[in-house]
């Protein structure tokens, strides 16, 4: 919901809102039961290669999504150290 008169960007917590790319990490993520890739990536072992660097990009983007703008939120530091006695 957007509030009238605030600009899209202070309603996001300065967190990107969506992540566009060029290629298709599903397909590299996507695995069957045992575990076996669903999808070919590239050819060979390049293509294994390239499917590594689909999962640290996975890796990646779920720590950017899990933290957000941690520097924004150091401003409850002193509160949350107050609070386990430290």
């Amino acid at each position: 919901e957007l509030v009238e008169g605030m600009p899209f960007r202070n309603l996001n917590d300065n967190v990107t809102p969506v992540i566009i790319g060029g290629n298709d990490w599903a397909s590299a993520w996507a695995m069957d039961n045992r575990g076996n890739a669903l999808f070919p990536v590239g050819r060979g072992y390049s293509g294994e290669r390239q499917r590594e660097i689909a999962y640290r990009f996975g890796v990646n983007l779920v720590m950017h999504v899990l933290t957000g703008n941690y520097k924004s939120d150091q401003v409850h530091v002193p509160a949350l150290l107050d609070r386990l006695g430290n």
